[in-house]
C-alpha cells in the first residue's frame, strides 16, 4: 500500500511538470499577444514598484518556469522513474514509468508535426528546398555542380598555371603528385612542380628546384597547389596539403564563386 501511494505522489509530480510545460506554453502565447495589442495612456497601465526581495523570488520563479528548466526537470523525472522500475520493479513503478515516457513520446509526435506544418506554412525555413535528399535529385544536383566544375576549371586553365609546391622526400607529396599530374593532363592546365627539398618526383616531366619561388609568393606550408596569373602576376592560393580529386574539383569551383552558395 505504501509503494503505490509513493508511485502516485511521483505521477502527481510527473503531471505538475507536464502541466507546468504546457501552462508556460499559454503563457507565453498570452504574452505575445498582449506585446501586439495597443496600448493606451501608459500611466493607466503603470503597476506599484516591487521591493528587492520580491523582484528577487521573481527572478527565481521565472528561472523554475523557463522551458530549459523544465526540460531539465523532466529528463530528470523520466531517469528517476526508469531507475526506481529497474532497482524496484513493481507495477506502480513501472506505471510511473510508463505514464512519463509516453507523454515524452507524445510531445516528441507534437514536435515533428509542429515542425512540418511550420515548413509548410513557412517554406524559406525548409533547408531540404536547396539541399534535397532525395536519390534522384542527388543524381541531379551532382550532375550539375559536376558541369560548373568543369566550366570553373575551364575558365582557370585559360589564364593561370598551377604552382606545385612539394617535397619529394614525403610520401603524402608524392601520393598526391599522381593526383596532381593527371589532373593537369585532363583539364589541360599548365603545371609547373617545385621541389623544396632538393629531391625531385620523377613522375613529372620538367621538376624546378625552389630558387625563392616559395618565399615570394609566400608559401609556407606544404604541399602547396597556386594558381598564378602570368600577365596580371594575380596569385590565387588553391590548397594546402593533401586533396582528392574530386576535393580538387569542387576546389576551383569554391575559388571562381569565392565560396558561395554553399559551394
Amino acid at each position: 500500500m505504501e509503494t503505490v501511494l509513493k508511485s502516485e505522489v511521483f505521477i502527481l509530480k510527473v503531471i505538475k511538470i507536464m502541466m507546468g510545460i504546457t501552462i508556460m506554453g499559454m503563457h507565453i502565447t498570452g504574452l505575445a499577444q498582449e506585446i501586439e495589442r495597443a496600448v493606451g495612456w501608459h500611466w493607466y497601465n503603470e503597476t506599484p514598484l516591487k521591493t528587492d526581495k520580491e523582484k528577487e523570488i521573481n527572478k527565481e520563479e521565472e528561472k523554475a518556469s523557463s522551458a530549459v528548466a523544465q526540460m531539465t526537470q523532466l529528463r530528470q523525472a523520466v531517469e528517476e522513474a526508469k531507475a526506481r522500475a529497474i532497482l524496484y520493479p513493481t507495477i506502480a513503478n513501472m506505471r510511473s514509468y510508463l505514464i512519463l515516457q509516453n507523454f515524452v513520446t507524445n510531445q516528441a509526435s507534437l514536435f515533428t508535426q509542429a515542425w512540418k506544418r511550420t515548413l509548410l506554412v513557412h517554406p524559406e525555413l525548409d533547408y531540404s528546398i536547396l539541399h534535397p535528399t532525395q536519390n534522384s535529385a542527388q543524381s541531379l544536383l551532382y550532375a550539375q555542380t559536376s558541369s560548373k566544375e568543369n566550366e570553373a576549371i575551364a575558365a582557370y586553365s585559360k589564364k593561370y598555371g598551377m604552382f606545385f609546391f612539394y617535397r619529394g622526400n614525403e610520401a603524402l607529396d608524392q601520393e598526391l603528385a599522381k593526383t596532381i599530374d593527371d589532373f593537369s593532363k585532363q583539364h589541360k592546365i599548365s603545371l609547373i612542380p617545385i621541389s623544396m627539398d632538393g629531391r625531385p618526383i620523377e613522375l613529372f616531366r620538367k621538376n624546378q628546384l625552389n630558387q625563392g619561388q616559395a618565399e615570394q609568393l609566400g608559401v609556407k606550408y606544404f604541399p602547396a597547389l597556386i594558381l598564378v596569373e602570368p600577365k596580371s602576376r594575380r596569385i590565387v592560393p588553391l590548397n594546402y596539403g593533401f586533396i582528392s580529386e574530386s576535393g580538387l574539383r569542387r576546389r576551383f569551383l569554391q575559388v571562381a564563386t569565392n565560396f558561395k552558395d554553399g559551394v
